[in-house]
């Protein structure tokens, strides 16, 4: 298992840093471009969601964390956190926007590209928790 934890102050400069960061460290895991580019857009979204919603106002200490766990052969779980105003888990929509919508695509798209969605609140922090399975042939010789 591998254990990689990024962390920024999220403003979306940042935000879109630690998607690109985290897609790097994951190439040297990862042969399927697409699955990358799904993941690269899942947490570019996640991450931008943090930096969007997550705080009332833009602080230098507001914080953005992604952790990311790695089990070869297995899966990827990506842990996006912070310690803003939180999601009301009960008011999450995972359903498509109409499509003259504005936004509210973010869940739907992170949900459908990945194969578990979870939403925890430990002691202040809130965190998503994301889960990608990898097919063999999606894993990276060594």
């Amino acid at each position: 298992m591998h254990r990689y934890v990024l962390r920024a102050v999220p403003t979306p400069e940042k935000s879109r840093e630690v998607a690109r960061k985290a897609i790097t460290i994951l190439q040297d895991f990862i042969e399927d471009e697409n699955l990358l580019h799904d993941i690269d857009l899942v947490l570019t979204e996640g991450c931008s969601n943090v930096a969007r919603h997550a705080y009332e106002k833009d602080e230098d200490c507001n914080r953005l964390e992604l952790t990311i766990i790695i089990t070869p052969g297995e899966h990827i779980v990506f842990e996006i956190a912070d310690w803003g105003k939180g999601l009301c888990s009960k008011s999450i929509d995972f359903s498509m926007p109409s499509p003259e919508a504005v936004g509210g695509r973010g869940m739907f798209i992170m949900s459908e590209l990945m194969d578990s969605f979870e939403h925890i609140v430990d002691e202040g922090k809130n965190i998503i928790r994301l889960t990608r399975k990898l097919k063999e042939d999606q894993w990276r010789k060594k």
